[in-house]
């Protein structure tokens, strides 16, 4: 539990990491929140709608605008969850050593597929791999020189 929990309080930091479990147990939360929501409306909808009928309202405007602003409730859990989505998205993308501007993945068709396979079967533990500060920072300086000695002009 600890593990949805724990994106919810990360809820908008992009800056730190995210493992595997910590992605999937969120997203797989985030789906079982959906489908709750939605089994719920539904069985609201129906209650409703047979309400109405006995009733005989089938003709008003506002059982109808009613019925219709319960089928929307589903929609509206999704902004709630869309921001500590891409969060827990983001961190896990830095953690395999990866831009941000993945996420603009999820802008194409299918886009979020890929996006979906590239984070959760994406390498465990990438940051444990990554040079010490000192190291990686001697290791930035000679790529620098490098690149400085061969944009220089014979005189």
């Amino acid at each position: 539990m600890d593990d949805w929990i724990r994106p919810w309080r990360l809820y908008a930091d992009v800056d730190g990491r995210a493992t595997r479990r910590d992605y999937w147990l969120f997203h797989l939360g985030a789906a079982a929140v959906l489908v709750a929501v939605a089994i719920v409306t539904r069985l609201v909808e129906d209650s409703l709608a047979w309400l109405i009928a006995a009733l005989g309202l089938g003709e008003s405007n506002a059982a109808a605008l009613l019925l219709f602003a319960i089928m929307l409730a589903p929609l509206l859990a999704l902004p709630i969850l869309l921001v500590p989505s891409l969060a827990v998205s983001a961190r896990r993308l830095r953690d395999l050593r990866l831009s941000r501007r993945w996420l603009l993945l999820l802008g194409l068709p299918f886009g979020g597929v890929a996006l979906l396979v590239l984070l959760g079967l994406g390498r465990e533990g990438a940051s444990e791999v990554e040079l010490p500060a000192p190291t990686r920072r001697a290791a930035i300086d000679a790529d620098i020189d490098e690149l400085a000695e061969q944009a220089r002009f014979p005189a």
